[in-house]
């Protein structure tokens, strides 16, 4: 994969793998599997950014047994484009304000 991503290259091809796997083909020929933790991970929205800078919860706070975040945090229900230069990505937990411009995309191949 290439280190920097030149503005002209943009999305072609868009296919689910399955629940938490899409394939996203480049104009510029490279192909790129993206899962719907490393999108979670990685999602730009407030909220999200927010909890990722919060410090971690008290160890003696007794723990809550609620709805299994990791199976409908990371499915992928949809990826809709944002005008020409991002995807909203809806996860199965209903989550969907992050806007993930291409660049972004492109770069979490990388990591």
């Amino acid at each position: 994969m290439r280190g920097t991503m030149n503005e002209d290259v943009y999305p072609v091809g868009l296919e689910r793998v399955d629940e938490t796997t899409v394939r996203v083909q480049w104009s510029d020929g490279e192909e790129q599997m993206l899962t719907g933790e490393d999108l979670r991970n990685h999602c730009p929205c407030a909220t999200c950014r927010e909890k990722r800078s919060a410090p971690p919860p008290d160890p003696l706070e007794l723990p809550i047994v609620g709805d299994s975040p990791t199976v409908g945090a990371q499915a992928i229900v949809s990826m809709r484009p944002v005008g020409n230069y991002a995807y909203q990505v809806t996860f199965g937990d209903g989550h969907d304000t992050g806007i993930f411009t291409f660049e972004l995309l492109r770069s979490l191949a990388q990591k």
